[in-house]
């Protein structure tokens, strides 16, 4: 889920296109100052003060606005400009003054110029004193408290979660309270106001969307969060089921037990010890870990090696010695 915020830059406006003489070296008797003169009274006042597509905003919002920072009195063009450019952040709904790039007069915070009476933005929030004039579907959720991108009727506001989620996840979602007010568990950098796209796996733990990639990349498959398996990893369990027939356990170590975790159901179970896996005996997950100490040898195992091992003596009745040799303490 994108959020839609501000952003910075002093872009000033170019000289008016219309202001451009013709070639002096044609010969058709005019004269290029007279032209220019011409020309601009000839221009309605909306067109003289109409900028190029390109001539204003900044690369995160195009709009006729600049803003006052609070914080340090500073003028730029959206939040984000300003974030870039200084080693604090500014709060935009604290912004109480704009500056219109076309006449530059500043004023108030306002969705038109009071003086040019240009639209600052197509949208305008003055909640979250937003403008954009590219179209990217933006709504204003009361629940979240800022402007969002992607049209309203794709998403929907989970009270719990306390964000906007897809439709497609309204009766299918894990509820995590407040989930989007946290930072991404792998870049560490705030989710609820964030322009990255997010992923939503089935834990319920969110994560830049990018960071996901880079997980799977680099190999690892677990929520960085609760450790649960980011995706159906049916196949690879597969794998290892035949890797683990191929590699038989050496001797000494074919009858050890370990005790496990797993981190997928969060069952515990005892299963045979094998170095390539230990898999989960409820849900066949190898997403598992050791507790309770070191693999160990069967019990079962020993009792019946014991057993095996027996001479059939009969146990001295009473009164009568034993044979057999206790070893002393190391005191005696």
């Amino acid at each position: 889920m994108q959020s839609d915020d501000e952003k910075h830059t002093a872009a000033d406006c170019d000289k008016d296109p219309s202001c451009d003489a013709k070639d002096p070296a044609a010969d058709n008797g005019s004269y290029p100052f007279v032209d220019s003169i011409v020309n601009r009274a000839s221009t309605s006042g909306e067109e003289a003060l109409a900028t190029p597509d390109d001539d204003y905003g900044c690369e995160h919002y195009k709009r006729k606005s600049k803003f006052v920072t609070p914080c340090c009195n500073k003028v730029y063009t959206c939040r984000f400009c300003h974030d870039e450019q200084e080693a604090h952040t500014v709060n935009r709904k604290e912004v109480t003054e704009l500056i219109c790039v076309l006449c530059d007069t500043r004023q108030p915070v306002q969705a038109t110029c009071q003086n040019c009476h240009c639209q600052f933005g197509k949208y305008t929030c003055l909640e979250c004193n937003l403008f954009d004039d590219e179209d990217k579907n933006q709504y204003h959720c009361d629940g979240c408290g800022i402007c969002r991108v992607g049209g309203r009727d794709r998403f929907f506001h989970c009270a719990k979660c306390n964000m906007c989620l897809p439709v497609q996840l309204q009766n299918g979602h894990t509820c995590i309270e407040n989930v989007s007010h946290s930072n991404c568990p792998v870049c560490l950098e705030d989710i609820h106001t964030s322009r990255i796209p997010c992923h939503i796996p089935d834990c319920g733990h969110l994560l830049h969307r990018m960071c996901f990639e880079e997980l799977l990349h680099s190999g690892h498959y677990a929520c960085p969060t609760c450790q649960v398996s980011l995706l159906d990893m049916t196949d690879l369990w597969r794998y290892l089921d035949a890797e683990v027939s191929l590699t038989p356990m050496p001797e000494a170590y074919k009858n050890y037990k370990a005790d496990i975790l797993c981190k997928d159901c969060h069952e515990e179970s005892t299963v045979k010890f094998h170095i390539v896996g230990l898999k989960c005996l409820n849900c066949g997950s190898y997403n598992t870990c050791r507790i309770k100490g070191s693999p160990s040898p069967d019990p079962d195992t020993l009792s019946e090696a014991a057993g095996s091992s027996s001479t059939g003596e009969e146990e001295p009745k009473q009164g009568q010695s034993s044979d057999k040799v206790f070893p002393r303490s190391r005191k005696e």
